[in-house]
């Protein structure tokens, strides 16, 4: 190979991480874990057709005040603050602190949406936010497994339980994002993997045993 094929290899190669690095930066940022609670929860309003108007608005705020806005505020102050390096929480012991602060909201918003008398699939949804994020929490003790993982696998499956057989081509979603996370060097390969089957069977478990 000649040193003008070499470089041109290269050049090649450099252009392509490139674009790869960018499609899984979008990626990451449209199906991360304070985002797809957006998608979920008003998919799961919109197709109720037993409350009214202004009790779907009251729980939706209420899912997406307790799983999304709350949580992301208080990142976005830690990182102001200089308490965190990242809004990803690039360190396990950055985690910690957001983990809990979600936590608390979550069984906030369980038990506003069950007192509320929510579509039992928002209601026990949100049990598996506090479920898998507990479960994350205790993992990060030790390793660092992939939030956005588990969360693009608790979507997909919450969505199949929603959409039934129509849901099936978005479980392909689970390896993309997963791969982009890898792609971006957040997480390894073992951490990625673990994160989605927590989302994928744990979430698919209590669903089936709640609905």
């Amino acid at each position: 190979m000649t040193s003008t094929t070499l470089l041109h290899t290269r050049a090649d190669s450099s252009v392509l991480y490139k674009a790869l690095h960018y499609v899984s930066v979008i990626v990451s940022a449209v199906f991360s874990p304070v985002v797809l609670p957006v998608f979920t929860f008003s998919a799961i309003m919109l197709r109720d057709t037993t409350l009214p108007v202004e009790r779907k608005w009251l729980i939706w705020s209420i899912c997406l005040l307790t799983t999304t806005a709350i949580v992301s505020v208080y990142v976005i102050y830690l990182k102001i603050s200089g308490a965190i390096g990242s809004l990803d929480l690039d360190l396990r012991s950055e985690r910690t602190k957001p983990f809990i602060v979600g936590l608390v909201s979550h069984c906030v918003g369980f038990g506003l949406v069950y007192w509320l008398d929510a579509p039992p699939l928002a209601t026990w949804l949100m049990f598996c936010f506090i479920t898998n994020t507990l479960l994350i929490q205790i993992i990060t003790h030790w390793w660092k497994v992939s939030v956005h993982a588990t969360g693009i696998g608790g979507a997909v499956v919450s969505w199949a339980f929603l959409f039934g057989a129509a849901a099936l081509p978005y479980f392909l979603l689970v390896p993309i994002v997963g791969a982009s996370r890898v792609v971006l060097r957040k997480h390894t390969t073992g951490q990625v993997i673990v994160g989605s089957l927590i989302g994928l069977c744990l979430t698919a478990l209590q669903l089936r045993y709640f609905l």
